[in-house]
């Protein structure tokens, strides 16, 4: 089975790390019952506690398209001026091996 691969990097705005972690953890469980969602894993630097990153696998680049349209999604996209240092890194991989 051929996966895309989504490494997403965020950052919160100084004063704004445990509102930010409590806005991306939100969107693990809803994002988990997606269709086509593989793994959803939400993980925080062991450095700066500000500093997010997570590692996502979807069955098919449509389904990631879907969850990028997704309500929760959405929300927290909402928020960002308030909440995000910079916009979030996002990165797209096919797994190779």
């Amino acid at each position: 089975m051929r996966t895309l691969t989504v490494i997403a990097f965020i950052k919160a705005k100084p004063g704004k790390e445990t509102v930010l972690h409590e806005a991306l953890l939100a969107l693990v469980t809803a994002t988990r019952e997606e269709a086509g969602c593989i793994n959803y894993d939400l993980h925080v630097s062991t450095e700066n506690p500000g500093h997010f990153a997570f590692h996502e696998n979807w069955a098919s680049k449509q389904h990631l398209d879907e969850h990028l349209k997704s309500p929760h999604l959405a929300a927290v996209a909402a928020r960002g001026a308030e909440l995000f240092a910079e916009p979030p890194q996002i990165m797209t991989f096919d797994r190779i091996a």
